[in-house]
């Protein structure tokens, strides 16, 4: 019969060490896939939240962009009456120079009314025909109404120009008064104008304060993720190391098995050859032993 033998000491301590550390990877690995569960589900909640934050800024940016055009559209419009206001004023001002020259221009006193004139004339008109007078005061008689009559001509000639005159000047006093309504309806207006764009700038200020916060909302969940995804990553990186381990110890345990298996057989099949010869089985089993010596599988005691 074949010695008894067992495995070297050196080989049973390496045997407990490997089936140790294969238990440790095993519970660390155990342990750390749920954490790697669970830092996905945090990592997808994350990326949907982004997501979401992300889908909303689309209407929040179309709003900042119609309050940024309606401010310049007011700011191109408050330009416009800036220039109407300017030119209104400057009519204004030309409607005022020439209803100053016209009121410098009127005559500065009337002459006498051609009332009294006529009167007078009538006068000696009855006084030439119900007198006798010698004919110097008759001749003087004539020469005063001829005077008179020049003097009514020129009287209504200067009295026709100062109405044409007056109503040359009532037509540009009028005309100054329309330039400065006008001047003071494009005051207001501007006032107006520049008070809508003062609110819709104020809007705008807001919303962006708002479109601010969203992003730095949107930003802190990046950086959450990015947390996340490098914690993932090292977890990742460990229990791949771990498991290629751990694979690796089961290879070499499973290689080493199989090989004592094969010894085994090869054993048993040599005794059953050398049964029916007890020399060959005597040769064999001497050649077996001094063959498991030298591996240092077997040791003699």
């Amino acid at each position: 019969m074949a010695p008894k033998t067992r495995p070297p000491e050196g080989d049973r301590e390496e045997d407990r060490a490997e089936r140790h550390r294969l238990d440790q990877l095993d519970t660390k690995i155990r342990e750390l896939r749920p954490k790697r569960q669970a830092l996905i589900q945090e990592l997808l909640r994350l990326s949907d939240e982004q997501r979401d934050m992300f889908n909303q800024r689309a209407p929040q940016q179309a709003r900042l962009e119609e309050l940024n055009e309606s401010h310049r559209r007011l700011g191109r419009d408050l330009g416009h009456l800036r220039n109407a206001l300017d030119a209104a004023r400057g009519a204004r001002d030309e409607r005022l120079a020439v209803v100053r020259e016209l009121r410098a221009a009127m005559p500065k006193s009337a002459r006498s009314p051609t009332d009294q004139l006529k009167k007078e004339i009538g006068r000696l008109e009855l006084q030439q025909q119900t007198r006798a007078v010698p004919l110097d005061e008759e001749n003087a008689l004539i020469d005063r109404m001829r005077q008179l009559r020049k003097e009514i001509a020129l009287a209504e000639s200067e009295a026709a120009e100062v109405a044409k005159r007056g109503e040359t000047l009532r037509a540009a006093e009028a005309a100054f008064e329309s330039a400065r309504a006008e001047v003071d309806r494009l005051r207001k207006a501007l006032d107006d104008q520049r008070a809508a764009r003062d609110q819709a700038m104020a809007t705008l200020k807001g919303e962006l304060v708002v479109a601010g916060q969203g992003m730095a909302r949107l930003r802190e969940k990046s950086q959450a993720r990015g947390t996340v995804r490098r914690e993932l990553d090292e977890i990742d990186r460990t229990l791949r190391g771990m498991e290629r381990e751990f694979d690796d110890l089961r290879r070499q345990r499973r290689a080493r098995g199989g090989e004592a298996r094969r010894v085994v057989v090869e054993h048993n099949r040599s005794a059953r050859r050398a049964v029916s010869d007890p020399s060959e089985m005597d040769r064999a089993v001497d050649d077996r032993m001094e063959q498991l010596l030298k591996e240092g599988k077997i040791r003699l005691t």
